[in-house]
């Protein structure tokens, strides 16, 4: 379960964005206030339910966090309304009545839901974490920090104490270097600690270190279906202007997945600097193919034809990163130097 969180609320960290809170205004389950409410539309097969009543409470919690993690929420809310009427205070259940409904847009109610559980089990672990987690995404950095704290003193083993704790301080300094060794700590105490490894890699690539490399690839070595610690070497390469290393990485983080419009964008940038404009046309009109409204694509495709001296292409991409970003003055500067052209013709 604590994975699946954790890697959720990193994805939300790094693109530093969250949806605002919104208010509960939907049925309430069980009669009492923070329980399982659940979108009306969320609905799942009667058959599938047949003998849950005769399962163990154990049994109906397992069952409830299987279908969280595969995203299944009508299952999961089915097992948990069962398990609630066995305990409605068991911290399991108020646990994952708390990533149910946060995963259901009901942030508010997730956050009672979790305090409850720690005002109720002072030394649960879990419901801690995921508020942490909440906070962080909430920018309430101070409160994740406190949070963090906590996990720490209860259980110093645990390593998710001390990646929450290094995201806390990474937040509220707005720097770095206080946070890694908390991100260390955790990788130390749990060596495939996928988020921790892939934040120390962020972080030294920032700096343009290449222990980078080293934790992106111990990544691989746990995972070497993950296109975007591809990307992140070719970004990193791309950084230190090593374009072969660089268009190595983008073309395997492509191959793994072949949606992936900015590995396209990106090989396009490469090829660009090597002057190879023919290839990196092909490569941004792939970006486009996977993200049409790419408009970085759409530059990259109308730069590049401009260098080809394909006029009218160039002149149509220059106008449709227009449309989309109408103050884009590279853009404008193109069609300038079209205009310019086509006048001497």
């Amino acid at each position: 379960m604590s994975k699946f969180i954790l890697s959720f609320f990193l994805g939300l960290l790094m693109v530093g964005c969250i949806s605002s809170p919104t208010d509960d205004k939907n049925t309430l389950i069980g009669g009492e206030n923070d329980s399982l409410l659940l979108l009306d539309t969320i609905t799942a097969s009667a058959g599938y339910y047949q003998g849950s009543s005769d399962l163990s409470l154990d049994e109906l919690c397992d069952l409830a966090g299987q279908n969280l993690e595969e995203k299944n929420y009508a299952y999961a809310k089915h097992y948990l309304q069962i398990a609630s009427e066995i305990d409605s205070l068991d911290s399991r259940v108020l646990d994952m009545r708390g990533v149910l409904l946060l995963m259901t847009n009901r942030s508010q109610s997730a956050d009672r839901i979790w305090k409850k559980c720690i005002q109720k089990y002072p030394g649960e672990i879990d419901c801690r974490i995921h508020l942490a987690e909440l906070q962080l995404t909430l920018a309430l950095n101070r409160e994740a920090l406190k949070l963090a704290n906590e996990l720490i003193q209860i259980d110093k083993n645990r390593p998710e104490g001390f990646f929450l704790k290094g995201m806390a301080i990474r937040a509220l300094n707005n720097d770095t270097t206080q946070s890694i060794p908390y991100f260390q700590q955790a990788v130390d105490l749990k060596n495939d600690y996928i988020e921790a490894l892939d934040m120390l890699g962020y972080i030294f690539a920032q700096r343009k270190d290449s222990l980078a490399l080293a934790y992106y690839d111990n990544i691989l070595k746990l995972d070497p279906t993950r296109s975007d610690i591809y990307f992140k070497k070719g970004v990193f390469y791309m950084a230190k202007k090593d374009w072969n290393k660089a268009m190595a990485s983008y073309e395997t983080a492509i191959k793994m997945n072949p949606q992936d419009a900015d590995s396209y964008y990106n090989l396009g940038y490469v090829l660009t600097e090597l002057k190879l404009y023919d290839k990196a046309r092909i490569q941004f009109s792939r970006s486009i193919e996977a993200a049409p409204r790419n408009y970085k694509a759409h530059y990259g495709r109308a730069y590049t034809a401009e260098m080809l001296g394909d006029i009218s292409n160039a002149m149509a991409d220059y106008k449709e990163v227009l449309v989309m970003r109408p103050n884009h003055t590279p853009s404008k500067e193109g069609i300038i130097r079209l205009n310019k052209l086509m006048s001497i013709k």
